[in-house]
């Protein structure tokens, strides 16, 4: 019995070790260096996300690339919140007068985090390497016919004019260091150590997978502006609703989601808390547009797309989808939020004079079912594309359908993946296209929503539907011309041709609601980089104690 007494001891220490090392074991798993959740709520900052990522890699990983360009990598230039281009990586530049020549100073004291020093090397090895090795990034082959390098000085020449290089490559691309990236042949597989390194203001320190957290540690070397925040957490959620009950209970600070404020349908349950502040902004993007596929019948006769202009009913969708927190949208399709901005008169609702223009294209409903057909009698049914994981979409289709049913028009809805959703645009697969903008999105290409419509740009939810040599002649003069004077015409006459051909309709203007805790101040709103999470905010963000309980306060 004393020797069964003793094994039965040994077992209990046994199964304890396993179960330490097992533990161990798990969290290392989790590509965890060195964290540690000790530090004083006032040193951390924690940001709820919504959002998928699946390794920490800035060139393979879309989602953890974005936290990259917020926390850990600069570019050449960042632009403000009233997206004037201000120095980072380059502290000054110029531009040759025929647009083809940019040239860069770098700052002297950029490091990398792991004390290597920043130079013109890194910039030009990050550019070929990327021509090379990203298919998004095709661009810069095309587009530079050669870098060189002057000392602190890098100088870009172009094989065409170029006036948008400074969006368009000065601040999209994510500077790596040469020493660890010419190592790797295959970034989509890399996993070596350094991966992570940048020299941006805040450090990677830690992934953990299970809990769904995201760590990022102050840079104390930076040759900017420090940060006052000593740690930023992204915690990372399957949803929606539990994130609102994260932020409602205190377990973050702030939300995160790139190219767009909170959902609206949220926005309720968070006023309620006493705790909670908001700040909002007149959203550079659209958050709800009808894409027409102009090579499908009779989507190509421009009257059939007046008339499904006209079937609308934007204040309701104002009022349903939007919550009244926007503007009734205008034919230019670019929301008012850009200094060059066109307006127009709103687009109105006037289902009796729809019905009457598709009646004049020769479509009748001979068998009185309530809808229209061709002239050879067959019916006209149109294909609606829709991505389903996007919050609001089921609303907003159902308002849809009922409005262009309502003057003789069948909807066949079609609701997929953001795969599936990519793959039918580029296939042509689709009569209409429910689909967002995002601000890069607007920025992007020749800028003001050019990048989504012409069709010499695919992939990545292009609608690229515009072949018309009228539109690609303004685009490419936008793409060589600097002078501001001359663009605000360029991009009138843009809008014009938005507004006379509809090309796609903006369903609404939105605002954009960025909730946070008011025991902090100093956050700036930077849409370009996704709402309150940016450069700008980490620059003057600080922490406010809250006052100490009262002595007759009661302990809960």
């Amino acid at each position: 019995m004393k020797n069964c007494k003793y094994y039965n001891h040994f077992c209990i220490y046994a199964f304890a070790f396993i179960l330490l090392f097992y533990a161990c074991f798990v969290s290392g798993c989790s590509d965890s260096k060195k964290e540690d959740v000790s530090l004083s709520e006032t040193d951390r900052l924690r940001i709820g996300a919504f959002m998928k990522i699946k390794e920490i890699n800035p060139l393979a990983d879309y989602y953890y690339n974005i936290l990259a360009m917020l926390m850990t990598h600069d570019t050449l230039v960042r632009f403000d919140p009233d997206l004037n281009a201000v120095p980072q990586l380059a502290e000054t530049w110029s531009c040759s007068k025929d647009g083809k020549i940019w040239k860069f100073s770098l700052v002297s004291n950029a490091k990398w985090h792991d004390g290597y020093p920043v130079t013109a090397k890194d910039v030009k090895f990050t550019f070929n390497y990327l021509a090379v090795h990203s298919i998004t990034s095709g661009w810069a082959a095309d587009l530079i016919e050669d870098i060189r390098i002057n000392g602190s000085e890098i100088v870009f020449r172009l094989k065409k004019p170029y006036g948008r290089f400074l969006i368009n490559a000065g601040f999209i691309v994510r500077i790596l260091p040469k020493h660890i990236w010419e190592k790797i042949n295959d970034p989509q597989k890399a996993a070596a150590d350094g991966i992570t390194i940048g020299c941006g203001p805040y450090i990677f320190n830690s992934f953990n997978r299970e809990a769904g957290r995201i760590s990022f540690d102050v840079n104390n070397d930076y040759y900017g502006v420090i940060p006052k925040i000593g740690r930023i957490e992204f915690h990372l959620y399957q949803n929606m609703d539990i994130l609102t009950m994260a932020l409602i209970k205190k377990r973050v600070d702030l939300f995160y989601k790139y190219a767009s404020g909170y959902p609206l349908q949220y926005i309720k349950q968070l006023e309620k808390s006493r705790d909670i502040k908001f700040l909002e902004a007149d959203s550079l993007g659209v958050p709800a547009a009808l894409g027409f596929n102009l090579k499908h019948t009779p989507l190509d006769m421009i009257d059939a797309r007046k008339a499904i202009s006209l079937a609308i009913d934007y204040e309701r969708i104002f009022q349903c989808f939007l919550r009244k927190k926007g503007a009734l949208p205008g034919p230019g399709f670019v929301p008012p939020a850009f200094s060059f901005h066109k307006n127009f008169p709103d687009l109105i609702y006037d289902p009796e004079k729809s019905r009457k223009l598709l009646e004049s294209c020769g479509f009748k409903d001979r068998d009185n079912n309530g809808i229209l057909e061709f002239p050879n009698g067959n019916k006209i049914s149109l294909n609606l594309l829709v991505r389903g994981n996007l919050p609001g979409n089921n609303q907003l289709v159902k308002l849809l359908t009922h409005d262009l049913e309502a003057v003789g028009l069948h909807i066949a809805v079609q609701y997929v993946d953001l795969s599936t959703w990519i793959n039918f645009l580029n296939q042509d697969k689709y009569d209409l296209v429910l689909f967002r903008t995002t601000p890069w999105g607007m920025m992007m290409h020749a800028g003001y929503s050019s990048g989504y419509f012409d069709s010499r740009r695919k992939g990545g939810g292009v609608i690229g539907n515009i072949s018309d040599p009228d539109f690609l002649f303004l685009c490419d003069k936008i793409l060589e011309t600097t002078d501001p004077s001359i663009l605000k015409k360029l991009y009138h006459d843009l809008q014009s041709y938005y507004a006379q051909y509809l090309p796609a309709i903006a369903l609404c203007w939105s605002k954009s609601i960025y909730p946070f805790y008011k025991n902090q101040q100093g956050f700036k709103i930077n849409q370009l980089e996704g709402g309150l999470a940016n450069r700008f905010s980490w620059n003057s963000l600080r922490f406010i104690k809250p006052p100490p309980p009262s002595k007759d306060s009661k302990a809960e």
